[in-house]
């Protein structure tokens, strides 16, 4: 996590460079890199870790570990008490709002063929407000392409020679001669997305894929590969906002958005990737943060993501060291470091505050998350702890599901500062590594699974969206 710059400081990566093509130990697919030929490679692959792996993932897991049976298998303790929150009953599910469709499924989509009208019925209404004039041409009907084990041609791409072994394990949308082309592993990549987080996970990967073809056709091609899988994984989002208006499936209910939150994170590039490689992907809070970008504001937002300055997280290690650890102090070393640091966030944030020492036998629960996730998962547990301080001091309330919202959205706003180096607020040159905000998903997703019965689904994606919250827009945005 935690680490000291010693030759010089890390500023703000550059968000103009980098690709966002993922590759991992287990590939899946999704994003772009555009060639001469046209060709846009979409690896959305399932992070690499040295964190020991388990098979037996939940739909809203990350894929660095099993979901728990019992607290007790991650020793990490709640803030919160029982849900306060009242939700309406979910026995009479609305029904839903489907569009007219503009096009027909396509036969060589397999069963995803109704997911796909779908999406381009979003951008029949939608794409406008992407691209400011036109409108959306649905995609040849034989140029959607779910391949099996059992393909041996694709459709033509001239000069790209674009074959099924291509695609084994991805996903790829296409610029061709003949028309554009989307196809994608169906065997292997969308059957272990489905397994891991039911139809919500191919579902991302298709919104996010389709995304690339509205940007082709919108003109946005030319701009920097991070830009564009950046806007695609938003654009995905938006649509996942228009299928929940709708209570159209997965995201008719909120289960389907906390998945959605677990399938984006698993998207991400292997931890000290640099946003500056042709074959970078992007981090998986970036990648959660541009999906969120999405939901929340919808496709005309996606539209000024050439123009915005995005808050890109991915850099590389800073020294041979730190690579060979993957970023992770040893766990007594990690909690020696944080503690002075959040002392100094909150002491500035309170006047009266009195030094909290944390000792590695306060934070025993902590150590298997910090053995399977990473150590950041010790530090968001300590940011956490110093939050609810921070609101009992502040007569705010500290219990229950409003205040770990709050809580998760300081944790983001203390991070903060450790990314983008800020010596005003950063003592004694402290930094994150690389993937440690990812840990803080990863931590929050741990947490909310752990404590299901009590906060109930779609607190995790809420939760996720604060810490991004917090990180984006400082102290000031998690006021009450």
């Amino acid at each position: 996590m935690i680490s000291r710059i010693r030759a010089k400081r890390r500023g703000s990566p550059n968000p103009l460079v980098g690709a966002l093509a993922i590759v991992a130990a287990l590939a899946a697919s999704c994003s772009a890199v555009t060639g001469g030929d046209g060709v846009v490679d979409a690896r959305a692959g399932l992070p690499t870790t040295t964190a020991p792996q388990t098979t037996e993932t939940s739909p809203g897991a990350g894929r660095d570990g099993a979901t728990p049976t019992s607290s007790d298998d991650l020793d990490i303790p709640l803030t919160t008490q029982d849900r306060t929150t009242t939700t309406e009953s979910t026995d009479q599910a609305p029904p839903a709002d489907v569009p007219e469709p503009v096009t027909t499924p396509p036969p060589s989509a397999g069963a995803w063929g109704e997911v796909v009208v779908l999406i381009e019925s979003f951008w029949d209404e939608n794409f406008t407000q992407f691209a400011g004039s036109g409108s959306f041409e649905p995609l040849d009907r034989d140029r959607i392409v779910a391949v099996s084990d059992q393909t041996r041609d694709l459709p033509a791409c001239d000069l790209a020679n674009i074959s099924a072994r291509d695609v084994e394990d991805n996903a790829f949308a296409a610029v061709c001669p003949e028309g554009q082309l989307v196809v994608w592993d169906d065997d292997d990549l969308f059957a272990e997305l489905f397994d891991q987080y039911g139809v919500t996970g191919p579902t991302v990967v298709l919104a996010h894929e389709m995304g690339h073809a509205a940007q082709f056709q919108a003109g946005f091609i030319n701009n920097p590969t991070l830009i564009l899988e950046q806007q695609a994984d938003c654009v995905a989002g938006a649509y996942a906002a228009w299928a929940a208006e709708r209570s159209i499936a997965p995201f008719d209910t909120a289960a389907g958005l906390d998945a959605a939150v677990g399938a984006t994170v698993s998207f991400r590039d292997h931890p000290g990737s640099s946003a500056a490689d042709s074959q970078a992907h992007g981090s998986g809070f970036d990648r959660v943060r541009a999906f969120q970008d999405g939901f929340d504001r919808g496709v005309g937002y996606c539209a000024q993501y050439p123009e915005l300055s995005l808050p890109i997280t991915e850099f590389p290690f800073s020294t041979f060291e730190e690579a060979q650890s993957g970023g992770n102090l040893p766990f007594n070393d990690l909690i020696s470091l944080v503690s002075p640091y959040l002392n100094s966030v909150y002491a500035d944030l309170n006047d009266d505050w009195q030094a909290m020492e944390l000792s590695a036998g306060d934070l025993d629960g902590w150590r298997n998350a910090h053995r399977s996730i990473g150590d950041n998962a010790t530090g968001t547990a300590m940011g956490l702890m110093f939050a609810k301080r921070h609101q009992v001091l502040n007569n705010l309330p500290s219990e229950g599901e409003g205040a770990l919202l709050q809580q998760a959205c300081l944790t983001g706003a203390a991070f903060a500062p450790l990314v983008f180096f800020d010596e005003r607020i950063s003592p004694d040159n402290l930094s994150l590594s690389p993937g440690d905000m990812d840990e803080a998903v990863l931590t929050m997703i741990r947490i909310v699974e752990t404590n299901q019965d009590r906060l109930g689904d779609g607190f995790l994606f809420e939760a996720v969206a604060a810490l991004r919250t917090g990180f984006t827009e400082g102290f000031d945005s998690c006021d009450p």
